[in-house]
């Protein structure tokens, strides 16, 4: 009978396996042994392999001097290699650490391999799709003709010092330790043997505060030595030097921003400070998305005198190492929130967008701080140890009696220090102001019943304005009236007026006489604007920071004239002893108090805040008499 073809095949399967297993048992059972006496010096198991299949097979047409040449990247002859002695490879996004005594040095490769993984196409080949370069555009290159192809390939290396040796000398005042410093070369020779001035050295750089960041294009492998400078072991330092470096094809693994404006200085007392970040997002269509994920940022507070902590204020790790005072995430996910330090996503402010709110107590009085703000990375993508922004510059104040409040109730934008006492603690204090104003506003609530606000449109008091505007914009300005923003009495600001200096400070201090005596005698001065505060928390002598006067008009603007509010205009006798005005949106001068005004102030800052754009000079043809809470 004939045999199918598919017999036919297990035939010859048959008859070629049996000769196939007698010859592998002909091959020495020690193969460094046989590779030793059989082939040449310079030959690889895997081309032994290939030629013994080769023979095998018949030969193949693409043979070059009975080797095989791969057609494909992964085994390029030219790639593949281990690392010399003594050096650590680098993975792609991944970071390494390591200690380091003074004079020593640290050496790394980042390999060829993994630069060029991937890259489907042999090196050399590349198409107009593929130039060796990452694919993330800067914006810059959007009319560029594209660059010529190239063999190279963007190489981000990225280091933070985590630890750094201490001072002998107790004194916060004594000197940080010199930086360490960072080598990159594409030396042939592998390794990092003695000096780095044995290698081509590509750059070389000291660490900024902490960090170093090093961009370069690469054909092969590329050398990274850290130093830790001598000088730390004879200045006066104690202890070794903590660092972690990364290496990536995507983008910066450890990043710091330089030009700040990222967290707003909202105010401070004596003891603790209040801050926020700007928007989180520009689109309302990701608040949702944005307020349950959480906060996303950490902050430190660093003492501007500690100048230890001063040489790591660019490096992640060595301000989670290094300050005490932060507010950051746990190992279990969570914030470290509690009576000391908390945070949260809010959208009070600028735009009613989100952004994340941070409040810090225990802070020492009359001092200089740098608040940090670090976004935390994916530790495995690029971009993993997350960006360290420049620190925000804030001080406290001397005096107690102006104390920060925030998260009210009823008053939901107040984010500043009002007038208190050392009686009442800052929640404590926040919760009287806000029933205070609860109170007060249910009176206009009652006019407001009056107002036919269901009508149809066109019998409204407005086509523009609703109820709900009028209500938004009185309960805005009564909160800023009613709970005056406060200034440290012996801070000099001109934009103040001084409030109440007829009565002692909570200590039971009163001002010198001859001080005293000309503020008694102008009853803007000699009292509070609301009797409320000075018979019920009896702060003592403080500066008032005036309400913006937008605040009042926006009320004008927005209620119906039935209810008879007015506003003074700029010039009348009482108005610089009741509002305050905005000269200019680019004006870097904190002028005067409107609800979401941060104390740290920026070119362009009305963008940032999201300032009214309504003018005062609009209501010009009003006829306004002046109306004092």
């Amino acid at each position: 009978m004939p045999l199918r073809p598919f017999q036919s095949r297990l035939v010859s399967l048959s008859t070629t396996l049996p000769l196939l297993l007698l010859l592998l048992s002909l091959v020495p059972s020690s193969p460094s042994a046989a590779l030793a006496a059989e082939g040449p010096a310079d030959q690889r198991p895997q081309d032994l392999f290939l030629d013994s299949a080769e023979a095998f097979l018949g030969g193949q047409d693409d043979a070059v001097d009975g080797s095989y040449e791969p057609g494909f990247e992964l085994f390029d002859r030219d790639i593949i290699g281990r690392a010399a002695a003594g050096v650590t490879v680098l993975s792609k996004n991944e970071r390494q650490a390591l200690n380091l005594i003074p004079g020593g040095t640290a050496c790394y490769v980042f390999q060829k391999s993994t630069i060029f993984a991937g890259n489907r196409r042999r090196r050399g080949l590349f198409g107009d799709d593929d130039d060796g370069h990452d694919n993330h555009h800067d914006g810059n290159d959007v009319t560029a003709p594209p660059p010529p192809p190239s063999n190279a390939r963007m190489v981000y290396l990225s280091a933070n010092t985590c630890l750094q040796p201490n001072h002998v000398s107790p004194s916060p005042m004594a000197p940080a330790p010199p930086q360490l410093r960072m080598y990159v070369s594409n030396s042939t020779q592998p390794g990092c043997l003695g000096a780095p001035a044995n290698k081509t050295v590509i750059q070389t750089q000291t660490f900024d505060r902490g960090a170093a960041m090093i961009a370069l294009e690469a054909e092969g492998d590329v050398y990274i030595t850290i130093e830790a400078p001598k000088e730390a072991a004879s200045d006066g330092f104690d202890g070794v030097y903590n660092f972690e470096v990364a290496a990536s094809t995507d983008g910066f693994f450890h990043s710091y921003d330089t030009v700040g404006g990222q967290l707003l200085w909202m105010d401070s007392d004596s003891s603790s400070s209040l801050f926020v970040t700007r928007n989180l997002t520009a689109e309302r269509t990701d608040t949702s998305r944005i307020m349950s994920a959480g906060p996303q940022f950490e902050l430190f507070v660093v003492e501007k005198q500690i100048s230890a902590v001063n040489g790591l204020l660019y490096s992640a790790c060595g301000l989670r190492n290094n300050v005490a005072l932060a507010s950051k995430r746990l190992d279990d996910g969570a914030f470290n929130n509690g009576d000391m330090v908390r945070t949260k996503i809010t959208t009070i402010g600028a735009g009613k967008l989100p952004k994340q709110q941070f409040y810090f107590d225990g802070l020492n009085s009359s001092t200089s701080y740098s608040a940090i703000l670090y976004k935390p990375g994916n530790v495995t993508a690029a971009a993993g140890g997350g960006v360290v922004y420049i620190g925000t510059d804030f001080q406290t104040s001397a005096g107690t009696n102006c104390r920060v409040i925030t998260d009210l109730e009823f008053c939901t934008e107040v984010q500043w220090a009002a007038p208190g006492n050392n009686v009442l603690n800052n929640s404590e204090l926040a919760r009287v102001y806000d029933d205070y104003a609860r109170a007060m506003y249910a009176n206009f609530d009652k006019v407001m019943m009056q107002i036919p606000c269901e009508a149809p449109p066109t019998q409204r008091y407005s086509l523009v304005k609703t109820c709900d505007d009028c209500r938004l914009a009185y309960r805005r300005w009564l909160c800023t009236v009613s709970i005056p923003r406060c200034e440290d009495f012996s801070k000099q600001n001109n934009f103040t007026v001084v409030r109440n200096a007829g009565q002692p400070f909570p200590n039971g201090t009163a001002l010198p006489a001859d001080l005293a005596r000309p503020l008694k005698a102008l009853p803007a001065s000699n009292s509070s604007r609301n009797s409320f505060i000075d018979e019920h928390i009896a702060p003592g002598p403080y500066k008032e920071i005036l309400p913006c006067a937008d605040v009042c008009y926006e009320v004008v603007q927005s209620c119906p004239a039935a209810i008879s509010f007015t506003c003074p205009l700029p010039n009348m006798v009482s108005f610089n002893a009741s509002y305050g005005m905005r000269e200019g949106f680019d004006d870097d001068v904190f002028r005067c108090n409107y609800p979401g005004e941060p104390r740290t102030r920026f070119t362009a800052a009305g963008a940032v805040l999201g300032r009214s754009g309504f003018s005062i000079l609009g209501f010009v043809s009003f006829t306004l008499a002046m109306q004092l809470l």
